[in-house]
């Protein structure tokens, strides 16, 4: 795989890629320099609670999609445990923020509604200090950074695909009642086939071919053709209860393009139905069909538990890089990882990225445990102004030095096949 060229291009200085900062020991270590405009930055953060990804968009937009705070025993905290998952993502997300914009985050967006993605509150939740509502995941997050405007598969209902009733989901639509009151929050439901709902909002005219396409939720999939989606989910009156859609068949997917690069996320949902469930419960096959050829980065579905990343989904996307969001000690599965080396599935070269790779895992899977790229840390995908390259940082997730521990690529947008 790809560990001997970053470990070389650690070695020899990488001028103009790294900045020098002083740690607490007084040592320099490399940094990852600030964005610049023009540039798209993706960080998929490593917190050992769930998944959250903030992007810096080319003219400084920013976006945090899900927010997880899973908790203890099955969830190891990262760097530790001194301070909530939220407030971890929160310090991220200030200290990587284009410089110069007010502080803030002009989109957060819930692919669905699982503690690892929102939040989970408990008894022993803090409560706000702006509202009746308590601290997890996301809430926690917008308590430390101003959240102009949140995006979800249930607003304003909430009655998908029956009502939802728990603390969890009650606490964060008093959050929304809150906010919005006070601060003027805006909130909007996400809608499958879109591409102008997630749009630039600081200087939107000055790269035009920047755009996110919607491409699921609640079981409607874009079809490739304009603005149309297709219901891939049965009605539910002809469905036996226990059939019915879950929260994660129900997650929100889009496609990111920018320039000739091209970027992938969608949540928990599946693409490998448990025997004896109905075909329907794929929903990457037909986000594929819709997508329709090759993508440069996946984000593999369910932290790569063992329904996601089926064959045909991964021979139509060939991704260059596939990133594994894992914190629990379940994640990835041997099958899941397996399909991910495959070469017959796909030929091309590729590279995997895995953000919490428990050492009871690797030691579980075996030998293909040490094919990754990278088995623990923060994963930020920088593509170059234009979206013409990108690189991959493998940052420390262990402290908040924010210390580089690999560099790989520089891999060209829309390539496949061979090596960069």
């Amino acid at each position: 795989m790809r560990m001997p060229r970053a470990r070389h291009l650690l070695g020899v200085g990488l001028a103009g890629l790294l900045v020098q900062t002083s740690g607490a020991s007084g040592q320099a270590a490399a940094t990852l320099p600030p964005w610049t405009p023009g540039t798209l930055d993706i960080h998929h953060l490593a917190t050992g609670q769930g998944n959250s990804t903030f992007f810096v968009l080319p003219d400084g937009t920013t976006m945090l999609l899900d927010a997880g705070a899973a908790t203890p025993p099955v969830a190891t905290p990262r760097p530790d445990a001194s301070r909530s998952a939220g407030e971890w993502i929160a310090r991220y997300v200030s200290r990587m923020a284009p410089p110069g914009r007010d502080p803030g985050i002009d989109y957060a967006l819930l692919t669905h509604f699982h503690a690892d993605h929102m939040g989970f509150i408990s008894a022993e939740s803090p409560p706000s200090v702006h509202g009746d509502y308590q601290l997890a995941g996301i809430t926690d997050v917008a308590e430390h950074v101003p959240v102009r405007r949140m995006i979800d598969r249930g607003w304003p209902d909430y009655d998908y695909p029956e009502p939802l009733d728990n603390p969890s989901i009650d606490n964060y639509r008093r959050f929304l009642d809150a906010r919005r009151a006070s601060d003027g929050l805006g909130v909007e439901r996400f809608a499958a086939g879109r591409s102008d709902q997630l749009r630039l909002v600081v200087d939107p005219g000055a790269y035009p071919s920047f755009q996110i396409r919607n491409l699921h939720s609640n079981g409607d999939v874009w079809t490739g053709t304009g603005d149309a989606v297709a219901r891939i989910v049965p009605p539910l009156d002809s469905v036996p209860k226990e059939d019915w859609p879950t929260e994660n068949h129900s997650s929100l997917a889009f496609l990111l393009r920018y320039g000739p690069f091209s970027y992938y996320t969608g949540g928990d949902l599946q693409g490998v139905p448990p025997d004896g469930f109905p075909a329907w419960h794929d929903q990457e096959t037909p986000i594929a069909r819709g997508i329709g050829g090759p993508v440069d980065v996946v984000v593999i579905g369910h932290h790569g538990s063992i329904e996601p990343a089926n064959a045909f989904f991964l021979a139509t996307l060939r991704p260059r890089v596939e990133i594994v969001p894992a914190w629990s000690r379940t994640h990835p599965a041997p099958v899941v990882l397996k399909r991910l080396l495959n070469r017959r599935i796909y030929p091309d070269a590729r590279d995997i990225f895995v953000l919490e790779f428990h050492d009871e895992t690797k030691a579980t899977i075996g030998s293909r445990a040490e094919q990754v790229a990278s088995d623990h840390g923060h994963v930020v995908v920088r593509v170059a102004p234009g979206g013409e390259s990108y690189r991959v940082f493998v940052l420390d997730n262990r402290t908040e030095s924010g210390a580089v521990l690999s560099i790989h690529g520089p891999y060209p947008s829309g390539r496949r096949g061979g090596e960069p």
